[in-house]
Formats: C-alpha cells, sequence, structure tokens
C-alpha cells in the first residue's frame, strides 16, 4: 500500500490545553463538503495513521473482548461498534480546561450546546433543527425508549427491519412494547431494500411505531429520498410513529449520501421523532451524551412528562466533549469519511482477489462492513451444540486468525451466515487482520 505522509503536529502527546488551544484558530472547523455526500479528499491535518494504543484502558473493545477470548490471542478486535483513533485534539483540550477547575458542582451544558447542534446539522446536511425542541438523552437507546414508552401503549407492536442494531432487540420489549420484525430484502447488487407489502402487513395488524437506522447498521445503507418518502407514507397513512437513529449519519462513503428523514417535509417530520450523538462520529461513546429533537412540539412536551430517559441536565464533561466536536470537528469529520471510504474499498479489493470465501460490497454508509460468509459457513460444516452459525464463524476468527468480529444473527433473523466486521481502525490493523483471515481461510 501506498504510504502517505501525514502531518502529526495536532496529535502533540504531553502538550497543555492552552497551548494547542491559543493554536487551534487556524485550523479550519467548517466543512466544504457537499450536504450530506460522502468526503473523497483528505486535509492531511490529522494522522489517522497513528498507531493508538488502547489496551489497558478497561475498554470493550480492546480489553475485555482480549480476556474473553483467552487462552485465544486476540490482536485485532474488530467488534465493538467505536473507533482506534486518537480523539480530536479540541476535545481533549476542552476537558482538560474544565478537569483544570477543580470544583464539580451542578452544571449546565456549555451556552452554545444547542447552536452547535443546530449550526452542525444545518451546515452538514442542510437541515433546520429548531433549538427549542432539543432534548438531552444518555444515548440513542434512551431516546428511542423515551419515544417508545410516550407514544406507544404496552403490548404494541413496534416494526424493526432487520438485519438491524443488536441493541434495538432489547430496547423494544424493555419499552414494553412487542417486536414486529420485517425482513429486509437482499437484491443482486448487494443492497437491501424495505419490504413495503410486509411492512404494510404490520401496520395494518396494528403496529404503532417503526425505528428506522438510517443510514443502516449493521447493512451499511444510505437510505434514499423516495426509500423513506414510501416508508414514512406508510407510516402516516396508519398513523404509525418513526422513531429514526441517524448515529451514523456523519459516516458516509464517497458518492453516497444521507437524507436526514425529518428533511423530507413536514408530513413526515411531525410523524417522526429523531435521535443523534456525536459518540459515534467522534469516537465519545464513554461520555454517554445524545440528543433527540422533533418538528412535533406537542409530542416532544410529553416526552419530557412521560418520556423516562429524557434528561434535563447531562454528563458535564460529555456536552463539553460533544460540544467541542461539533464546533471544531467538521475538517476531522471530513478526513475520517475519507479515511474508512478508503478502508472500506481496500476490503473489497482484497475480498475479491484474496478471499474466495467471503464477499463484500462497499458500503454506503457507517464505517461497519457487512461480510457475506455464507461460502465459509459452509466450508466449516455444522455449529456444534447450540452454536448458531454466527457463533462457529466467531470461534474460527478468532482461534485460527486473531481477529473478532461479531456473528450476523445478532441483528436478526436474515444475518445468518454474515458478519459484521468495524472498519474504524488504521490502514495497517486492517490490512493485518486480512491477511490473517487470508491465512486461515486458506488453510480449510
Amino acid at each position: 500500500m501506498t504510504k502517505t505522509k501525514l502531518d502529526r503536529r495536532l496529535f502533540m502527546k504531553g502538550a497543555g490545553a492552552a497551548s494547542f488551544m491559543a493554536g487551534a484558530a487556524t485550523l479550519p472547523s467548517t466543512s466544504s463538503v457537499a450536504q450530506g455526500m460522502g468526503q473523497m479528499h483528505m486535509s492531511m491535518a490529522y494522522d489517522l495513521n497513528e498507531e493508538f494504543n488502547r489496551i489497558g484502558s478497561g475498554d470493550f473493545k480492546w480489553d475485555a473482548i482480549r480476556k474473553a477470548a483467552r487462552p485465544y490471542d486476540v490482536p485485532f478486535p474488530m467488534g465493538v461498534a467505536d473507533m482506534d483513533f486518537r480523539t480530536l485534539p479540541h476535545v481533549t483540550a476542552a476537558l482538560q480546561k474544565r478537569l483544570n477547575h477543580h470544583n464539580w458542582g451542578y452544571e449546565a451544558a456549555p451556552a452554545d450546546y444547542k447552536q452547535n447542534i443546530v449550526d452542525w446539522n444545518k451546515n452538514r446536511y442542510g437541515e433546520d433543527v429548531d433549538p427549542s425542541t432539543i432534548l438531552n438523552c444518555i444515548g440513542v437507546l434512551d431516546g428511542v425508549t423515551s419515544a417508545l414508552v410516550t407514544y406507544c401503549d404496552p403490548g404494541d407492536k413496534v416494526i424493526l427491519h432487520t438485519p438491524n442494531y443488536s441493541s434495538f432487540f432489547s430496547v423494544i420489549p424493555g419499552s414494553l412494547c412487542e417486536l414486529a420484525e420485517s425482513d429486509l430484502i437482499l437484491g443482486d447488487d448487494g443492497t437491501y431494500d424495505f419490504d413495503y407489502d410486509d411492512t404494510e402487513r404490520l401496520l395494518k395488524e396494528g403496529a404503532k411505531a417503526i425505528i428506522l437506522c438510517n443510514p443502516q447498521n449493521p447493512t451499511g445503507n444510505c437510505w434514499t429520498a423516495d426509500q423513506l418518502r414510501r416508508l414514512g407514507d406508510l407510516a402516516n397513512q396508519y398513523n404509525a410513529l418513526m422513531i429514526a437513529d441517524e448515529i451514523h449519519c456523519d459516516f458516509v462513503n464517497k458518492h453516497s449520501k444521507y437524507v436526514p428523514y425529518a428533511s423530507l417535509g413536514d408530513e413526515y417530520a411531525m410523524n417522526s421523532v429523531i435521535t443523534k450523538s456525536a459518540s459515534k462520529s467522534f469516537n465519545l461513546a464513554a461520555h454517554r451524551t445524545a440528543y433527540m429533537y422533533s418538528s412535533n412540539k406537542e409530542l416532544m412536551a410529553r416526552i419530557v412528562k412521560e418520556g423516562i430517559h429524557h434528561r434535563g441536565l447531562m454528563h458535564t464533561m460529555g456536552t463539553i466533549a460533544c460540544n467541542a466536536a461539533y464546533k471544531h470537528g467538521a475538517t476531522y469529520m471530513d478526513d475520517m469519511q475519507a479515511y474508512i471510504d478508503g478502508n472500506s474499498h481496500f476490503l473489497e479489493k482484497f475480498c475479491d482477489e484474496n478471499l474466495k470465501l467471503i464477499d463484500f460490497k462497499v458500503q454506503e454508509g457507517t464505517y461497519l462492513a457487512w461480510l457475506d460468509c455464507r461460502k465459509l459457513a459452509k466450508k466449516l460444516g455444522t455449529p456444534e451444540g447450540d452454536d448458531r452459525v454466527g457463533d462457529m464463524m466467531k470461534k474460527f476468527f478468532i482461534q485460527k486468525a486473531g481477529v473478532n468480529i461479531n456473528p450476523g444473527e445478532n441483528y436478526g433473523r436474515t444475518g445468518a451466515g454474515f458478519m459484521r466486521m468495524n472498519l474504524g481502525t488504521t490502514h495497517r490493523k486492517l490490512h493485518s487482520a486480512l491477511n490473517a483471515i487470508k491465512s486461515a481461510t486458506d488453510a480449510l
């Protein structure tokens, strides 16, 4: 692979917050990327090739997975959906500045916190978010829970188009609702679409809400405006609330586009609740900070009264971190898009040329790769005991290649034979992991 010389100055180890912030004004803080489109070029301002050592921090992705896999070594943990890159330096500087004030009484979010959320969505996606409707939640899942508890009665069906984010399978029953699973349709070109007829069937049977993942985790779809309108028309016709998880919206590969659901028109915006967070984009999951909003002020007022996971005040450091990210992170995000796009296309090429048992088509969005491993599963044979096909393949990848990726069944009944791989890592780690997989599959 061709190595690009990158400027490491902005990842100054040991640099103080004050000295960094003094020079930060020279960095571009707004993006020239077309609204909603994936970025194709890197600014070279950030060294995303840096091999940042996360071992020993106590995180799930590296420490917990490697401990659970013993006695097998896992040098390539690529399951948990967070990234291996050093955090945007503006975030670290803002946190360090607050840490230097040695008092931790009750504290509101930064004064410009909501305005920076508004500006981020407007500048990048042309979406107008009314700051008066923005509510805090400690995570996107908590925002979804609040919307479900407010809008649905116990026992109501909630439609989930699968494969879909695994945690929704617990959030729906946790909200005292019933899961109504609708299979996405896999096309010959490797992309998915909604089964609109099946969705309408479930709505006719009384489903009261649809959880939309946009972009879709784990399949990587960036749903088009036409797809979203067709789905939204069904929701509106049957008076079912659309709850959109758009946490992956900032990860769009080149030539693809993210369409905010609420931007489709008033009739769609009024019958929806949108949940987002800077945590996925800037790798801030540990800060437990997210937000939700809707053009339907009456519904949002109900969520304030009835939603069990809305919070007036949030984690102080979380809001500071997210605020700095939205305020200063546009160029960093553009670079991240281009880097993930490079990883995605490298993976596709590697599979085509070297992994005859694994198929992959570059995803439109997210930093997650949905690997078609059905030929590998067939080669491995029948799972032992109560293991699923994905469990069998997970053990194979860990024991024979030192790579941890997630079973497709975690994301729904149609996930059997697929595995989800996290591409939010360096080119070097990805290449090494793929070489290890190649050696393991070649030995079969």
